[in-house]
């Protein structure tokens, strides 16, 4: 008997795990993610298991609630997106129960696109100075970045330097002169060898002559005195006159 109770208090936390209130996503148990390609239909199941009476189900994309019918909330709910989009790669969807919100189950969508690259694609500069040039992209998978000079691999010269984060390939350009002159093309390469391009044209024009930043400070200071000095000997001369008035008049 005591062997007996020994097994039955050894089980019973498994058997109560088992018959616990939990929530299946696409069959998983646990939060997980759902690969597709671009424009594809994506379907989110979410089931309640171990449960006694009917439970609630309530959704989020991201922090937004997701609104869906009565009739497909109760026990089992789908959420569909007839056609993905950029935008929702990276998304995750979850799932809760509405009588007790701390059991839950996320999905985050993977969406697979070729390369998407943005930015200005001319650029003006004077020579001396410095320029950069940034490459925006998104893509899924993730693609190899680097800068191609007139459609060709180059070698960066010593004023060049490039850096990459996580969504901008820069290339910065120091004291430019006219033969950096040039089509500039942003290359994002796929695992398979496909490639994306966007040609970024640089054009480095005479530097602008301007005054030095001493000469212009100094010639405001001499404006400046020039109009004391004149305010001066004008209050001189207006004193002198007004006295000479007084004189005539005492006369």
């Amino acid at each position: 008997m005591k062997k007996l109770l020994l097994l039955v208090t050894v089980l019973l936390p498994f058997f109560h795990e088992i018959t616990a209130l939990n929530l299946l996503m696409n069959n998983a148990s646990y939060d997980n993610r759902l690969t597709r390609n671009l424009s594809d239909t994506a379907s989110i199941r979410c089931e309640v298991v171990g449960n006694t009476e009917e439970e609630t189900l309530i959704w989020y994309r991201g922090t937004q609630q997701v609104n869906i019918s009565s009739e497909n909330s109760v026990n089992v709910s789908t959420v569909c997106i007839p056609e993905l989009t950029v935008e929702d790669h990276g998304v995750s969807f979850t799932c809760l129960l509405k009588s007790n919100t701390s059991i839950k189950r996320s999905l985050q969508l993977s969406v697979l696109f070729n390369p998407r690259l943005f930015g200005d694609t001319q650029i003006r500069a004077e020579e001396g100075k410095t320029v950069q040039i940034s490459c925006e992209f998104k893509a899924n998978p993730a693609a190899s970045m680097f800068w191609r000079q007139n459609n060709s691999l180059f070698t960066l010269p010593a004023n060049y330097k490039q850096d990459l984060t996580s969504n901008t390939l820069h290339l910065t350009i120091e004291k430019v002169t006219k033969k950096d002159t040039a089509n500039y093309t942003c290359v994002a390469l796929l695992p398979n060898g496909n490639e994306t391009t966007r040609v970024f044209e640089l054009i480095v024009g005479d530097r602008q002559v301007g005054l030095p930043v001493e000469a212009i400070a100094a010639a405001v200071v001499v404006g400046a005195l020039i109009i004391v000095f004149g305010m001066f000997a004008r209050r001189e001369k207006l004193f002198k006159v007004c006295m000479k008035g007084r004189h005539d008049t005492a006369m």
